[in-house]
This record gives C-alpha cells, structure tokens and sequence, in this order.
C-alpha cells in the first residue's frame, strides 16, 4: 500500500467516522462529483463536506448492508479462494491529501482490494448486459479512486443481488481514468469546498434546494442576459413538458376507457397498469410495466 493510514476506525464511533469523511473526498463520493451518480448529487456532497446537512439516518437498507458485509466478503473467498482482510482506518493518499478511502478489504498476497455490495432483484439489470457482465459506472469510478489513493493495481467487486444470487467482477487499474479523477476531485475539493462555491446544481437537488432557501424575503432580481440559455432552455422545455404531459393523459385515458370496470390491464401477458378503487372510493390508476 502506497497510502497513509490516517486514522484508526475500531474504536470510532460512527458520529466520529462521519467527521473523519468529511476532511476529504471518498470513493462513494466520486460519481457524484463527476455528475455520474444516480443517488447523489455534486451539490449534496458539497453540503455534506462542509456540514450544512445532517447524514443519512440509518434505515433497515444500510443495516442489512453492515450485517451481510461479512457474509458477503466469506462468500468471495469461498468463491474465488482469494483471502480478504479487513482495514479498521481511513486510508488518506500520500500525494493528494484530500483523497481518501475507507475501504471494505484488503486482498492478502495482491496488491488488490475488494468492494462489497448488497443490492435487490430490482437492480440486477445493473451488473447485466443481456448476458454480459457489466459492472456500474458508479463503482468503476469508486474503485479506480480507491486505487489512485492506495496505488493498488486492481479492485475486486463481489455483489449479493436479491439477497441469493452472488457475483463478483475485477476492475483493472486505468491509468487515464484516475488521472481525470484526479483532476475531478481537486478542482471540486479546492474550488467548491475550500473556496466555498456552490457546484452547479441539477435534476437530482430539487429537495436540497427547497431546504437551503425554505422562504423568500419579497426582493426582487434582474437576470443578466448571460444566462440567456438557461432562460431560453428553461421557457423551451415547459412547451415540450406540457406537450409530453398531455400525451400521457391522452394515452392514459383512452387505456382506461378499454379496461371499463377492470382494474388489472395485461400487455402480451405482462402487468401493464391498474385501475383499481380505493378505501376512499376513488379509482387510482398506476402504470406498473414497461416495454
């Protein structure tokens, strides 16, 4: 390992283990900062590193995490015959200290580790393609962050999908692709957290912004013509988005007018949507398939 071990996590408590990541950048950070990240944004790990948000409350999901993690690390040395150790620290990189990982194992004899993940059925289709093993793009950047900071020359990945199913995969070290992490990760770390600049925000930061400004004081902006664009792009999409919303309830209501008083609509054998009468005495329809 090329890494500094930072500080010792065994006797830490998990208030304690939060501060700790927030005086640099993690591997579950990266897709975000990237804007590649299906459940963060830029702008949320910005709050997070400066502290204008409390963590995550733990929930049954992430508990059921910690508990198979083991399980789970057992299973890919049985699997693979590659041993695996635990690392009770933040690892910190020797040459770009806001760089650091905290890490699930170790690979004895390589100079590897191991990424641990438990997902539903639900996600299988993220480590599928048809019948090519895939692995998502989230962690193919978490684990060449993870290699940047420890200078490992591979990363494995082992998944538990639906609770029975159990898959692994091994990321090779990709030399240009940690030197735009690099990159990535000290413009946002200097620039946004030190420099106190707001990343730009997205689609996903919705509820992060209505809680950053939860009221207005009655004053009044002018818009410079610099963001003609966004104005433009903004005044654009509502017409496409009003077009879109109207053609859903088109299709919507002539689907509804062929189920009558059905309440389940089947498509080529399939689930497609439900009508059905609530505890109110009000008819809910729901699309629950797709093509």
């Amino acid at each position: 390992m090329q890494a500094l071990r930072l500080v010792e996590t065994g006797d830490m408590t998990h208030d304690e283990w939060l501060e700790w990541r927030r005086k640099g950048i993690g591997g579950s950070d990266v897709a975000a900062i990237c804007g590649l990240s299906r459940y963060k944004s830029a702008l949320e790990v910005y709050l997070d590193k400066i502290g204008e948000i409390p963590p995550k409350e733990d929930n049954p999901k992430m508990k059921a995490g910690r508990i198979l993690e083991p399980v789970i690390a057992n299973w890919f040395t049985e699997e693979t015959g590659i041993r695996v150790q635990k690392q009770n620290c933040i690892f910190q990189s020797k040459e770009y200290p806001f760089m650091l990982a905290n890490i699930d194992r170790w690979v004895v004899g390589e100079n590897a580790g191991l990424e641990i993940k438990n997902t539903s059925e639900y996600n299988r289709n993220d480590w599928f393609d048809g019948q090519t093993e895939v692995i998502p793009t989230e962690y193919q950047l978490q684990a060449n962050h993870y290699m940047a900071v420890l200078g490992a020359e591979r990363w494995y990945i082992a998944v538990l999908i639906g609770g029975w199913d159990f898959q692994w995969r091994v990321i090779e070290r990709d030399e240009h692709l940690i030197a735009n992490l690099i990159t990535i990760e000290q413009t946002f770390w200097q620039h946004n957290v030190l420099g106190r600049n707001i990343p730009q925000v997205t689609a996903q930061d919705t509820d992060l912004l209505n809680k950053m400004y939860p009221t207005s004081k009655g004053t009044t902006m002018e818009i410079s013509e610099i963001y003609y664009d966004l104005i433009k792009t903004l005044l654009d999409t509502k017409k496409v988005l009003k077009q879109v919303e109207e053609g859903h309830e088109d299709a919507k209501n002539k689907v509804k007018k062929l189920m009558g008083e059905n309440e389940l609509a089947l498509w080529q054998g399939e689930k497609l949507c439900t009508w059905k009468t609530n505890a109110r005495g009000s008819r809910v329809f729901k699309i629950i398939g797709g093509i």
